[in-house]
C-alpha cells in the first residue's frame, strides 16, 4: 500500500480520488516545474480516446478568482500502469505551464515551443507516440525519454510511495496506448545542442524529425524504444472486484485543418485535403 494512500484513506471516497491526484500535481511541479504552476480544478471525464485534456482559466468562484482545470479519465486507469497515468498527468501540466508562462498555440495546436518544455521535462512529443513520429502538430501524443527527468522523479516518487491512486473505475477500457522508454540510440553520436537550433533549410536527410520551423531532434533524443513492464493499476484490486469492458470499435476519427481549423470526421485513414488552405487534414491519433 503506498504511503500516500496511508495518509488520505480517512476522507470521504470523493475527497480521496482527487487528493490523490493533487498529491502527484504538487511533487511533479515541486520537481519538474520548480513550482512555477498555480492550483487547478481536477476533474474525472470519461471523454472517449483521450486520457486527460487541459482548459484553462475555465473555473471561477464566487469572488472572481479563475483557475484551470486538468481532466483525468477514470475509464483508461485501471487497465494502464501506473506510470502512463502520471506520464498523462505531466503532459497536461505542460500544457497548463504554457497556458500561464508561454504562448500556446491556436486551438490545441502543439506548438515548438510546447514541444520543447516536454523535451525537457523528459517526454518526448511525438504523433505516433514513438520515436519518428512529428514532434509538432494538432493531435500529439509522447513517450518516456529514459534519460529523462520525468522518469527519474516519477521512480524515486514511487519508491518513495509518495504516489498512488485510491480509488479506481471498476469498469475498464482497454489501454489506449502501450507506455514506450525510449533510450539513447547507440548508432547516434550525442548532441545536446540540436535540440535549441533552429534550421532554414526546409528538408533533411531523413536521420531528424524536424517542424515546419526548422525545429529537429536528432536520433539521440529521439531515442531506442523499449516496452515498458510492470503491473497495471487494476491489478491492486482483487479481480472479482474489476469489469472488464470489450473494445469499442472506432468507426471514425476527427480531422482538423491544421490552418483553417475546420474540422470534418470520417473513417481513419482517410486523406482527406482542405480546398481553402490547400494543406492536407491531421487526424486523431488512432
Amino acid at each position: 500500500m503506498y504511503r500516500l494512500l496511508d495518509k488520505i484513506q480517512s476522507m470521504n471516497p470523493t475527497a480521496e480520488l482527487y487528493q490523490s491526484l493533487q498529491v502527484a500535481y504538487d511533487r511533479f511541479n515541486e520537481r519538474l516545474f520548480d513550482a512555477s504552476l498555480p492550483p487547478v480544478i481536477f476533474t474525472v471525464q470519461r471523454k472517449p480516446g483521450v486520457m486527460g485534456y487541459f482548459t484553462g482559466d475555465r473555473w471561477s468562484d464566487v469572488h472572481g478568482k479563475i483557475v484551470s482545470e486538468i481532466a483525468i479519465n477514470p475509464s483508461y486507469i485501471a487497465s494502464s500502469r501506473l506510470i502512463e497515468v502520471m506520464q498523462t498527468l505531466v503532459h497536461e501540466m505542460v500544457h497548463c505551464w504554457q497556458h500561464f508562462h508561454g504562448s500556446p498555440g491556436r486551438k490545441y495546436y502543439h506548438n515548438v515551443e510546447w514541444a520543447k518544455k516536454m523535451i525537457e521535462v523528459g517526454l518526448m512529443p511525438s504523433s505516433t507516440g514513438e520515436p519518428g513520429g512529428n514532434i509538432v502538430g494538432q493531435f500529439m501524443g509522447d513517450y518516456i525519454l529514459e534519460d529523462g527527468s520525468f522518469l527519474k522523479v516519477f521512480q524515486e516518487l514511487e519508491a518513495d510511495r509518495e504516489i498512488g491512486l485510491a480509488w479506481l473505475d471498476r469498469k475498464a477500457l482497454p489501454r489506449l496506448f502501450e507506455p514506450v522508454i525510449a533510450g539513447p540510440n547507440p548508432n547516434s553520436k550525442p548532441n545536446r545542442a540540436l535540440l535549441d537550433r533552429h534550421i532554414e533549410e526546409s528538408g533533411n536527410s531523413g536521420e531528424y524529425v524536424q517542424s515546419e520551423d526548422g525545429f529537429e531532434v536528432s536520433p539521440l533524443d529521439q531515442g531506442y524504444p523499449f516496452t515498458s513492464t510492470g503491473p497495471t493499476v487494476s491489478s491492486l484490486l482483487p479481480s472479482n472486484l474489476q469489469i472488464l469492458e470489450a473494445p469499442r470499435r472506432k468507426t471514425r476519427i476527427r480531422y482538423q485543418c491544421p490552418c483553417c481549423d475546420v474540422i470534418v470526421y470520417g473513417r481513419p485513414k482517410l486523406h482527406i485535403l482542405c480546398g481553402d488552405c490547400d494543406v492536407q487534414f491531421e487526424g486523431d491519433l488512432e
